[in-house]
């Protein structure tokens, strides 16, 4: 099993009598599960239903929950969730800088569980250790295994991990390996990959990111709308790419001399000059794009393959 140790872009407590409520104003999932330790994956959305942040909220209780985000700076999350505080009782406390995530995937996690007394958590929950928390992530498919760790954990993270690692239970990878497998797994980073112009439904966020049974939330009309009405005109895909990274990205795609796309993202593959990375292209073309791969300059040879 891989493991990589990273520190998240954002921790934040939300705190007050309105918490429930108000955050399930303000996301895109379903906060008001049943039970204890109850963990939900969503989007804050704009009204026109483009995404502006992502990350898990951890429900400690009525009054208490954990905003955890991978990529979305903490001081971008606590603007955007103070934006529509009114006379709600909810407080917002940045407690980012001294957490760590490891990330577990690719193995089986009955050794682990059997060697270290980890304990897997349930779907849409999360269990509580002396190392931290264990969670589901969005990491890779099938899912990984996040384990947060606050100022008062780390300490015991660490020695389970060198544990785990001398014990051959682990193995600890870089940041690359793990952006990698993400891709592999076409699942999309934010706000580095998708963002303010783009939709949920372009990256497949629509299964298991957006509820459409849950009350009033910001972007609601509009997720409800594609729901109703069918596909939306991009998509988010994995590629290949035959080529170094472009100086700077988003990079232009084409199909022939038509625009067919962006490349979001670029991770080097070790043994030889490619990589690997997200694609953002036009549904109407994928059967072509399939067949024909796409250039970086209009009628150049292709360089970016799709499978």
């Amino acid at each position: 099993m891989f493991a990589h140790h990273h520190h998240p872009a954002a921790v934040i407590l939300a705190s007050g009598e309105d918490s429930l409520t108000y955050l399930q104003s303000q996301w895109s999932s379903q906060l008001d599960r049943q039970g204890e330790n109850q963990a939900s994956y969503g989007l804050r959305l704009n009204r026109k239903g483009r995404i502006l942040a992502d990350g898990f909220i951890l429900r400690k209780d009525d009054e208490n929950f954990l905003v955890v985000s991978y990529d979305c700076p903490s001081s971008t999350l606590i603007e955007l969730l103070e934006e529509n505080v009114v006379a709600d009782d909810v407080e917002f406390e940045d407690r980012t800088e001294k957490c760590e995530i490891i990330s577990l995937w690719g193995g089986n996690y009955d050794a682990i569980r059997s060697h270290y007394a980890f304990t897997p958590p349930k779907e849409n929950a999360f269990v509580v250790t002396e190392f931290g928390l264990i969670f589901w992530g969005r990491k890779t498919k099938p899912p990984n295994i996040d384990i947060l760790a606050d100022e008062e954990q780390v300490e015991a993270l660490g020695k389970f991990v060198e544990s785990a690692t001398r014990a051959d239970a682990l193995a600890m990878v870089d940041s690359n390996s793990l952006a990698l497998a993400r891709v592999a797994s076409g699942m999309p980073a934010i706000p580095v990959e998708m963002g303010p112009t783009e939709l949920p439904q372009e990256c497949g966020l629509e299964d298991g990111a957006v509820d459409f049974d849950k009350g009033c939330y910001l972007g609601q009309e509009v997720m409800a709308r594609i729901h109703s009405m069918g596909q939306v005109q991009r998509i988010l895909l994995p590629a290949i790419i035959k080529k170094e990274s472009p100086e700077s990205l988003p990079a232009e795609l084409f199909l022939g001399e038509k625009k067919a796309g962006e490349l979001k993202s670029y991770f080097s593959h070790e043994s030889e000059i490619s990589g690997s990375g997200m694609v953002l292209v036009r549904r109407n073309l994928l059967p072509e794009i399939r067949a024909k791969g796409l250039s970086f300059l209009p009628s150049n040879e292709p360089q970016l393959f799709i499978k």
